[in-house]
């Protein structure tokens, strides 16, 4: 589009002409009147204008659903598809929300809420999509401390092997020192399923001598009864934002889609 057009679209009808005309200046084929003072701090160039007109194009294209009077709950539901993929029929992809800011900074602000007067003094986050979630511990002002796979970072104390949402075993490590004895942490991560990974963490938050107040997670797959294993391991409480029942947008699929997924 011409930068005019763009100018148009944003509700002005500016050329890149201003002719004067008596005491008053034409803007294209509008006669307005001449510029006070005040008014003329506020004009700028036609490839300023056509500049904010475009930014404010495409912030209407990255805009969230609307909510229409839906919950905090349906409203991320909304954006978070399901694929087909790891042999699953329902893989859901965190992308989808990250494509919306101000809907996943409602997410983050909706779990940092619930946890500002449990008197959570770390949050652990673990790799990958569990760091996603550092603005929860941001929030809360407490340091957040990443959970990793061995090998990753220096000076780490690991895990027992846990088995893999998935397939196959693993091992998590975290920093020595990170956490303390009579820390209160909070274990994050986007998805609550089996609750083996959330397990491993909880092992190594006990074993600093401190204590898991909740395994916090974006989606809780019920069915699987995550949240009793996380109990039995010691975890004081566990927990999802999102149910499986509310995560009903299907992926659309392109003809030649493929379930490339490998285990992780």
């Amino acid at each position: 589009h011409s930068p005019t057009r763009d100018i148009f679209l944003a509700g002005l009808t500016l050329t890149p002409q201003l002719h004067a005309v008596g005491q008053g200046w034409r803007r294209g084929a509008v006669h307005c009147p001449r510029p006070t003072c005040a008014s003329r701090a506020v004009l700028t160039t036609v490839p300023e204008i056509a500049h904010h007109a475009l930014a404010r194009r495409r912030r209407v294209c990255e805009a969230p659903p609307d909510a229409g009077g839906m919950s905090v709950e349906q409203e991320l539901a909304a954006v978070i598809p399901y694929f087909p993929y790891k042999n699953l029929e329902r893989f859901y992809d965190m992308q989808g929300l990250l494509k919306h800011p101000a809907l996943f900074q409602k997410a983050c602000d909706t779990m940092a809420d619930r946890y500002k007067e449990m008197g959570i003094t770390k949050v652990a986050g673990f790799e990958a999509r569990g760091f996603l979630f550092t603005p929860v511990a941001v929030r809360l002002g407490v340091p957040f401390i990443m959970l990793r796979k061995t090998g990753k970072m220096p000076n780490t104390v690991s895990s027992a092997p846990y088995t893999k949402e998935y397939e196959g075993v693993d091992v998590m490590c975290m920093q020595r020192g990170a956490v303390v004895e009579g820390d209160k942490v909070l274990l994050i991560d986007d998805l609550l399923a089996t609750g083996g990974t959330l397990c491993s963490g909880i092992e190594l938050v006990k074993s600093m001598g401190a204590s898991v107040i909740e395994c916090g997670c974006l989606v809780e797959l019920k069915a699987l009864k995550g949240h009793d294993r996380c109990i039995a391991a010691g975890a004081t409480g566990a927990w999802g934002l999102l149910s499986e029942e509310l995560l009903t947008v299907a992926a659309e699929l392109p003809d030649n889609y493929v379930d490339d997924g490998t285990p992780h």
